[in-house]
């Protein structure tokens, strides 16, 4: 039997078909509508001038946040209008490690970031444009149903003119709302950042801008006069008797902490005779990172002996043996007859970041066998965690031979006593600022001395010159992010 339809009597067949490709049309206005409403919000990359932004919206209650993901380190959020949506925003900047080195054109370069931002979010908006027609002209359609052709279009039409002003009235509530001095938290690590940013704002105002990081010699000369003048009993030898060691660890890419260490090597006119470095120097272990060290480290004026850690990586070793540090790789090395034996931490060579307890394990009998078949025995071992060191300050303690164990690895600064073995936790010059900081080390005989929690902490170890060197005195050095400075002297007898 004929039906009546819209366009007079229809054969029953062709309102069969048009019955099914009313169905098919249907389907196919969800799926776009589906797919409008995912792409309206998704993210969408711009290239700036140095690397890239990436931004994307969230729909949420009550919502009005800008969000700048920190990577590792955490969240960024600032509360800037007053819609149920927030706007991720997410810096790409590959050059950012050449720009450390220029220090002098950051504030140069802000500006350009700031307003390539602001033009990639406008063509970000602009680009929404299509999804939201797409997202009107599906919806339309669906309410209008798909006959007659004029219905259809005039439903289209008004479906995308309401999905233009909705999105409008978003966009612009958003600007009349705007708050241009918003509210920032910090979520994650990077709730530690308030906490530094006094410091940061010390270092990075007034003086010459081409070499802002140089003004850090001013702020570390308050630690390295007191480690020069202690005077407290007993008393600390000078200079000019000890053999001094200069240990720095976890610098994890901070550098702040790379120059100070720069300045505590180059000491209060006479350097020391060694620096050793135990592992974590960068956070990643790329080249970028080993090379930011390198320069703004400079020359040391004293040999530098390196283990790697769990962060470092190839690329930054390669960068660490090109700028002529010495590698310790079950091997030794000898200044002024204090012989220090090192091995790098198992994934110092790869990508890995999370320790490798077999690893270690197995690492840490080779140096054991390295150590065993050595004569004379060297006076300090240097490795990054101290588990690779297990087996050797044992069979050290079984002989009772005196031995220094130097290590990094917890960020906790400490000086300890097994028997004749003297553990020297280096602590962390750096990533205290952006990590959590662990507990005492096991075979600490007491808490660790009080301001080795702080931001910079590195050890300054004495042995006697001349003769059998003897381990005399560890000196822990602290700088807190406010300015304070607490120096623990820890003396040994000859």
């Amino acid at each position: 039997m004929a039906q009546w339809s819209g366009e007079g009597w229809v054969p029953p067949a062709v309102g069969r078909r048009r019955a099914l490709l009313d169905l098919v049309a249907r389907i196919v206005l969800v799926v776009l509508l589906v797919v409008g409403v995912l792409g309206l919000p998704s993210e969408a990359g711009y290239r700036l001038t140095a690397g890239s932004v990436t931004f994307e919206l969230r729909p949420s209650w009550p919502g009005g946040r800008l969000l700048m993901p920190l990577g590792p380190a955490g969240e960024l959020s600032l509360r800037t209008h007053a819609t149920p949506v927030d706007v991720v925003m997410t810096y790409r900047l590959p050059a950012e490690t050449a720009a450390l080195l220029s220090a002098g054109s950051l504030s140069e370069d802000l500006p350009l970031l700031e307003g390539g931002a602001r033009a990639a979010f406008t063509r970000y908006l602009l680009g929404r444009i299509p999804w939201l027609l797409l997202i009107g002209a599906a919806a339309g359609l669906l309410v209008a149903g798909t006959w007659p052709r004029r219905r259809l279009v005039w439903g289209g039409l008004a479906g995308m003119a309401v999905a233009l002003i909705l999105g409008g009235g978003v966009v612009l509530a958003s600007l009349a709302t705007l708050d241009r001095t918003p509210t920032t938290e910090y979520r994650g690590l990077a709730a530690k950042v308030p906490a530094m940013l006094p410091l940061l704002r010390a270092l990075s105002t007034g003086g010459d801008r081409s070499d802002r990081l140089a003004r850090l010699s001013d702020y570390f000369d308050g630690l390295a006069a007191v480690a020069s003048q202690l005077t407290a009993e007993p008393r600390r030898p000078a200079r000019v008797e000890v053999v001094r060691l200069l240990l720095a660890s976890d610098i994890h890419d901070n550098v702040f902490g790379a120059r100070a260490a720069a300045r505590l090597a180059a000491g209060d006119g006479s350097p020391v005779d060694a620096v050793l470095l135990a592992g974590d120097i960068t956070d990643r272990g790329s080249a970028q990172e080993a090379q930011l060290f390198v320069s703004v480290f400079g020359p040391a004026g004293a040999p530098v002996l390196v283990v790697g850690g769990n962060h470092e990586d190839e690329p930054a070793m390669r960068v660490f043996d090109r700028a002529g540090y010495i590698i310790l790789d079950d091997s030794a090395y000898t200044i002024s007859g204090v012989s220090t034996l090192g091995a790098s931490d198992p994934v110092a060579h790869s990508a890995r970041i999370e320790s490798d307890v077999a690893g270690l394990a197995a690492a840490g009998a080779r140096l054991a066998a390295v150590w065993a078949g050595m004569r004379p025995r060297p006076q300090v071992v240097l490795v990054h965690d101290l588990r690779q060191a297990q087996e050797t300050t044992a069979a050290a303690q079984g002989e009772a031979t005196d031995l220094v164990v130097a290590y990094g690895n917890d960020h906790v600064a400490g000086v300890g006593r097994r028997g004749g073995v003297v553990l020297v936790d280096a602590g962390t010059a750096g990533a205290s600022g952006y990590e959590a900081i662990g507990s005492a080390s096991p075979g600490m005989e007491a808490e660790p001395p009080a301001g080795s929690r702080a931001a910079y902490t590195f050890q300054l170890i004495d042995f006697s010159r001349g003769g059998t060197p003897r381990l005399t005195g560890v000196t822990t050095l602290a700088y807190a992010g406010d300015g304070r400075t607490v120096v623990s002297y820890t003396p040994f007898s000859r």
